[in-house]
């Protein structure tokens, strides 16, 4: 059964209007997420971006993120993410300035059918934070296709577009499907994805 992934996209209230002045030009998406402007919302020349994992996440995976990352520098053909290492974080996902990759047991229960949340913030047309839940509660996940589990592989190459800032596409093949069914490997990000990043990277 198809499972949905969702991204929850979050603006910097205090800096929502910056662009609202007639003054940006509206700009094609490239699958980008967009500002209210109609501009793409990326990091822009400040990659790579530092993700942190935190002690939640199952040290056995680890591998999982690396080969994720990999999948987008390669792709792109330069360091778009970097891992800065584990991290202890005593109040979970929030607004604090430190991209989390976080492994959470526990989930909304009116929500049990999302595998992932990336929570994107910016200010006008530039991201500056991103933080990733893997729901822990509701799947359980591998590294492959194995039946009944989520290849958290792919999972985790979704969310890091997310964290670049694309959005969900119907695109054939796209790596930003809105959905991964369970044993289904859907690591490499497509032409159509590599294109959308050379849009702002």
């Amino acid at each position: 059964m198809l499972r949905k992934l969702f991204v929850f996209l979050l603006l910097s209230s205090a800096l929502f209007g910056l662009n609202a002045c007639g003054n940006a030009r509206p700009e094609e998406s490239c699958n980008f997420v967009q500002n209210s402007s109609a501009q793409r919302v990326s990091w822009g020349d400040h990659t790579p971006v530092t993700l942190y994992v935190d002690r939640s996440f199952p040290a056995e995976l680890f591998g999982a993120i690396e080969q994720a990352v990999e999948q987008w520098n390669s792709a792109r053909g330069r360091g778009l993410i970097k891992i800065g290492g584990w991290i202890n974080s005593s109040s979970g996902p929030a607004r604090d300035g430190a991209n989390v990759i976080y492994w959470m047991s526990s989930w909304e229960a009116d929500r049990p059918y999302e595998q992932a949340r990336t929570t994107v913030y910016w200010a006008g047309d530039r991201i500056y934070e991103a933080d990733i839940r893997v729901n822990a509660k509701n799947f359980r996940y591998s590294m492959g296709a194995y039946g009944g589990t989520v290849d958290v592989v792919s999972l985790l190459v979704h969310e890091f577009g997310h964290v670049l800032g694309l959005t969900h596409t119907d695109l054939h093949g796209s790596v930003m499907a809105k959905s991964l069914a369970n044993a289904t490997e859907r690591r490499v990000p497509s032409p159509t994805d590599i294109d959308s990043l050379k849009c702002e990277y």
